[in-house]
């Protein structure tokens, strides 16, 4: 097949394409290593797993641990040690996308339209800032999404090669000790092979290899987390199942909620690519669905591709809202695909006759100067009840009291302990408090079990310590579950952190004297 002269190749889309992404590493390692904004919660989670490694975790599998202590051996267990994994993964993400459009689907105009679009992308940004398991998601996603492509490729004058269906399995095995959402990989990738299959488009023994990839790769990802949930009860398996399904209850429509998650999809998009994606996602599916096919047509393969990649799991996730909670970083895997349904889109507007030069550039300088202002938002000086970052602020300013009360308030700073009701504070405390002390998370009726209910409690080698709890918010009263665990408590110590001079969180503390040697256990089975 012969490549149209929009398709040809020429050196100056890999320059173009090594400057986006250079650039893009740049920005996020600066705004990583300058410290503009503390660990949000599950990151300062994440790190506390790899000081007590574990084949898997209560709510993820073991890797997200894995790529923070790797790079905890490099910068110390500081924010950027732990937020380095998702700079240079994001920088991995754009390789493959521009590598996989370029060299795999031979588009090479295309691939950077489509680095272009996911380069600005907020929810991208996002997560090539914050260490989340959905970063190296994404990249298995990614690299298999064209493993996939060049496996299902028939050509008759070439020799099908095993090379795709390895790089599948591997994926499969790297994702799912990510996070389980890629085990979805599986059902897309069958869902087009059929398709092909039916149209007489597969090449020889696809099948056969594929299953074989797939089973093998599946099971070595999930065999750790098998053997760690046999150990633990389950517990990582029934969270996922309560975390999907929500609460027994009536089932109603929750309107309200689907338009906050409906809002939630367009802003980590961004409006502008919201529109592109959506256009570019229905032309993807009259062309790969109901247009007219060759045998070899690429642009066929490549819009059923990318059209059975993002609609049907973005959509289901989207609608789900209707029935029951969804987090908006739910459809993350999707958006990889939405990248590429966005850059067709936008490759076919850019090159509309009627388009000007000005309209581009009003469009491409909106687009950087968003992904700009998401790097420089938490310096804003905007008041705390408006700034979204504010909740991800003052966790270093809390370690630091934390110190000055055990220093000035006890007898003993040697024999203090900290713990909250909190999974989240309880990390935060772990990282941040000089020192970065064991921690622990005290049992409440209010919440539901978490990774720190697995390991030990204080016990009674502490019997006799002293401790401070940290609260979320301003509170007058103590929670019942904690009167009868310390000889006496302090009324509430109100609280309220900064960050560089700024008001951030609240808090309320309580200190803890005299630890008699009991730690409430999780007996509701709260998942």
């Amino acid at each position: 097949m012969k490549h149209t002269p929009t398709e040809a190749y020429t050196p100056r889309l890999d320059l173009i394409a090594l400057a986006v992404i250079a650039i893009s590493f740049a920005v996020r390692y600066w705004f990583v290593a300058t410290g503009q904004l503390n660990l949000v919660q599950d990151e300062a989670q994440y790190w506390d797993w790899i000081r007590r490694p574990q084949l898997s975790y209560y709510s993820k599998g073991p890797l997200i641990a894995g790529i923070i202590a790797t790079w905890c051996k490099v910068f110390g267990s500081t924010e950027l040690g732990v937020r380095f994994g998702s700079v240079i993964g994001m920088t991995a993400i754009q390789t493959a996308l521009y590598l996989g459009v370029s060299r795999v689907w031979r588009q090479y105009r295309l691939a950077v339209y489509v680095l272009f679009v996911a380069a600005t992308m907020p929810l991208l940004n996002g997560l090539g800032i914050l260490m989340t398991t959905d970063n190296p998601l994404i990249l298995c996603w990614t690299i298999a999404f064209f493993a996939l492509s060049a496996a299902t490729r028939n050509e008759p004058d070439r020799t099908p090669s095993n090379l795709p269906f390895y790089i599948l399995g591997a994926c499969m095995a790297v994702g799912i000790l990510a996070k389980y959402m890629m085990l979805g990989f599986l059902g897309l990738a069958f869902i087009q092979a059929a398709i092909l299959q039916l149209r007489g488009q597969l090449p020889p023994r696809f099948w056969s290899r594929f299953l074989l990839a797939s089973v093998v790769g599946s099971a070595l990802g999930i065999l750790p987390i098998l053997a760690w949930n046999m150990q633990n009860d389950w517990v990582g398996f029934k969270h996922v199942a309560k975390l999907s399904t929500g609460q027994p209850k009536t089932f109603t429509l929750r309107v309200g909620p689907f338009f906050e998650m409906l809002g939630a999809q367009i802003g980590l998009m961004a409006p502008w690519w919201f529109v592109f994606v959506m256009i570019g996602g229905w032309r993807a599916v009259r062309k790969g669905f109901f247009g007219p096919i060759g045998s070899f047509d690429h642009a066929y393969r490549r819009d059923l591709q990318a059209a059975i990649f993002f609609w049907p799991l973005w959509t289901t996730i989207t609608l789900w809202s209707l029935k029951s909670k969804t987090e908006a970083n739910w459809t993350a895997a999707a958006f990889m695909s939405a990248a590429i349904l966005g850059g067709m889109a936008l490759m076919r507007w850019w090159n509309l006759p009627e388009r000007t030069r000005r309209a581009r550039m009003i469009l491409t300088g909106a687009a950087v100067a968003v992904t700009l202002f998401i790097f420089v938002s938490p310096l804003a000086p905007f008041p705390a009840k408006y700034n979204i970052t504010t909740r991800l602020k003052g966790w270093d300013n809390l370690g630091m009291e934390m110190q000055r009360l055990a220093q000035t308030e006890f007898a003993d700073p040697s024999t203090v302990f900290l713990f909250s009701d909190k999974y989240d504070i309880t990390a935060e405390l772990a990282f941040y408090t000089p020192g970065q002390p064991i921690t622990f998370c005290l049992w409440t009726g209010d919440r539901r079990m978490n990774q720190y209910d697995i390991w030990p409690g204080p016990g009674r080698k502490r019997t006799g310590w002293d401790a401070i709890m940290v609260r979320k918010r301003y509170h007058d009263g103590i929670q019942v579950e904690v009167l009868d665990l310390f000889e006496s408590i302090s009324p509430p110590i109100h609280f309220k952190t900064s960050f560089h001079g700024e008001p951030a969180r609240e808090y309320t503390l309580h200190l803890c004297k005299g630890f008699k040697g009991d730690w409430p256990l999780n007996p509701s089975g709260r998942y």
